[in-house]
């Protein structure tokens, strides 16, 4: 076999990518740096689908078939349609999460309030009202966030992944599986455990995406996803144990 980019030939078996000029070679022959033909998102084919049969459409194949999906999507071609669906859907999550907690801590206020003797009107209103400040400020701020989390994350994932030797494709193939993984943030509108359901969900649908994008093993995308939480998980723990060290050394100093 040759590769329908290069003319060059190709291992056999033949991998996913041309290990000459990195093309893609599943499906028919395009010229490098395009997706191969079926090979697209239907979020990549709004004009034609319609804005929002596309949003579901993509929604439903990341979810549902995670590696159907990622084995179809382009690695290249621009990462502003991937982007716009990655705040889109991670804005729509946070939203949903902060009316979520809003809604309990203004009734957990409120049932609070109910016990405290002798408080003033204006005293149990001014928590709710840092509350309020607080959504207003993810409603608007929302979309900052997420963009930068998107980069940021998607920084760490690359490098632990060209650690590990599993960066077959460049960065931005690590940036498309982390903007459409953020479909599992509309998980978050489960009642009571949605974060927790988003955030598993987003691991796991993570490293489906990097193994099918980079043509690495799963094994490889699980260490480039899960190692850096791990080390964040280490150093919150630490500084909680320094934290709590330097006030039992300081009670005990008091005595």
């Amino acid at each position: 076999m040759y590769c329908p980019h290069c003319q060059r030939p190709l291992p056999d078996p033949p991998e996913r990518f041309c290990p000459h000029c990195g093309g893609d070679i599943q499906g028919a022959p395009l010229a490098p740096g395009t997706a191969p033909a079926g090979g697209s998102t239907p979020w990549e084919s709004r004009d034609r689908l319609g804005f929002v049969n596309a949003f579901v459409e993509t929604t439903k194949q990341v979810l549902a078939s995670p590696s159907g999906f990622f084995r179809r999507m382009p690695v290249s071609g621009g990462v502003g349609a991937p982007l716009g669906y990655g705040v889109l859907t991670g804005y729509l999550g946070l939203i949903v999460a902060a009316l979520y907690q809003l809604v309990f801590r203004s009734v957990l206020t409120s049932w609070a309030g109910r016990f405290s003797e002798g408080s003033e009107p204006l005293e149990r209103l001014l928590p709710l009202m840092g509350q309020g400040v607080g959504f207003v400020a993810q409603l608007f701020l929302g979309p900052l966030f997420v963009l930068i989390g998107l980069f940021v994350g998607t920084a760490i994932v690359h490098v632990f992944l060209m650690l590990f030797g599993g960066a077959q494709r460049g960065f931005e193939a690590t940036f498309r599986v982390a903007c459409y993984s953020e479909a599992t943030a509309l998980a978050q509108a489960i009642p009571m455990c949605g974060g927790l359901v988003a955030a598993v969900w987003w691991v796991v649908v993570a490293i489906i995406g990097l193994s099918e994008a980079h043509g690495t093993s799963k094994g490889t995308a699980a260490a480039a996803v899960l190692v850096p939480v791990l080390l964040v998980c280490c150093c919150c723990i630490g500084a909680l144990a320094l934290m709590f060290g330097g006030i039992a050394g300081l009670a005990q100093h008091m005595r």
